[in-house]
């Protein structure tokens, strides 16, 4: 399971985090950070507390679920045998059941989507025109890049607009990115009452990530530690969505997800473990063997993050993105690309850019961006089923 991993990926467009760290494999010292934007602004607007937060209503509490065998036992899981025929027992929300996602109808959903970075979108960050234009590819979520200095009120709107165009929103905090000693400052954020309310008025379609690539150089004790109590801390505050929780190492290692990550999902199984494939190596063959290898553990693993190369040298290391998305057919492995491009991306910006789109639009898909939502035989309009939930609201 060894890989030669490359550092970066933090996406911050003001703070490149990562630069000069030394990679623990092959490619040497890495200097990239991935993803990150420029000319943004983050950050301003300040921390609202509460203002214009819905508090609730219209969230489904979850009563008349049923009890009987075969369902995850997790916060906020559905207790019942999930979908089929006849009658669906709903529950409050998305829950993980072994290493699957499922709705709150209890259909089946693997993710096929991409990253947005809205928090510096030049119009704000509400998320549009941004999500109507990632919704012509049929995807069925968009990972959201969110600060702990927005709002609540804009944290609600985000996920309103994301929702308003059949998108599942998984929201994540960039601002520990590579910086393992802040984990405990997004858990602040996300146990605040008026983030909560957020989060519990939208719970029946929400995702939530903890925090982006928090940490570069974290041992799997510290690790399994600092995250157990981050995931008790956040159901204890009343939140019962799935947690996505992305690995260490700028998010590549996926190593530490195979040795831990059954720990943590016996301490909670309503989680989602995500690794970023910004690997040195990005071979088909590397890719073919750790996605067989979390399988096989029955890990509920996603991919979070990957492009057409590493961040690292850039172009340099070509990322086979083409078996990525055929393997996680066949092995039913969600995935996010990064990222969507409103929101221009500064690593590799002369090397192969990241960006999805010229302009953010449907229309300016270009190159990578366009095979893997829109011409490959495995591409998201290919591959992507939005759960009847999402496409009509209702179960039935």
């Amino acid at each position: 399971m060894a890989l030669g991993l490359s550092v970066g990926c933090g996406d911050d467009p003001d703070d490149q985090q990562g630069s000069g760290q030394e990679a623990t494999g092959a490619g040497g010292d890495a200097s990239g950070t991935g993803g990150g934007a420029t000319g943004a602004t983050s950050g301003s607007g300040g921390d609202t507390s509460g203002s214009g937060a819905t508090t609730g209503s219209g969230a489904t509490t979850g009563t008349g679920a049923t009890t009987g065998t075969g369902a995850t036992t997790g916060t906020g899981a559905t207790t019942g045998t999930g979908a089929g025929g006849g009658d669906v027992e709903e529950s409050t929300g998305f829950s993980v059941r072994g290493r699957f996602l499922h709705d709150r109808c209890g259909e089946k959903v693997l993710l096929r989507g991409v990253n947005e970075m809205v928090v510096w979108l030049s119009s704000g960050p509400d998320g549009l025109p941004e999500f109507e234009e990632i919704a012509k590819t049929g995807a069925n979520t968009v990972r959201i890049v969110w600060l702990a200095t927005e709002s609540a009120a804009g944290l609600d709107q985000a996920i309103t607009n994301a929702l308003s165009q059949k998108l599942i929103p998984i929201v994540e905090l960039h601002d520990a990115t590579g910086k393992w000693e802040l984990l405990p400052t997004l858990v602040d954020y996300w146990t605040r009452s008026d983030v909560v309310a957020v989060i519990k008025k939208h719970e029946q379609n929400l995702l939530v990530n903890i925090g982006n690539e928090v940490g570069d150089q974290v041992e799997n004790a510290a690790w399994e530690a600092g995250y157990k109590q981050a995931i008790t801390r956040m159901r204890e505050a009343g939140i019962t969505v799935p947690l996505i929780i992305d690995a260490s190492k700028w998010g590549q290692n996926i190593d530490q997800l195979q040795a831990v990550g059954p720990a943590l999902v016996a301490h909670d199984p309503n989680i989602l473990l995500s690794v970023h494939m910004w690997w040195v190596d990005g071979s088909g063959a590397t890719i073919t063997k750790e996605l067989e290898e979390s399988v096989a553990l029955n890990l509920p693993l996603m991919v979070g993050e990957f492009a057409q190369h590493a961040v690292y040298e850039c172009g340099q290391h070509p990322f086979d993105y083409k078996t990525l998305l055929a393997k996680s057919v066949e092995l039913e492995v969600g995935w996010l690309a990064w990222s969507w491009g409103a929101v221009e991306n500064g690593d590799c910006k002369e090397d192969g850019p990241f960006d999805m789109t010229t302009d953010g639009t449907f229309a300016g898909l270009t190159g990578w961006g366009r095979e893997v939502a829109v011409t490959d035989a495995n591409s998201i309009q290919k591959t992507s089923v939005r759960p009847h939930s999402i496409e009509t609201g209702s179960c039935r």
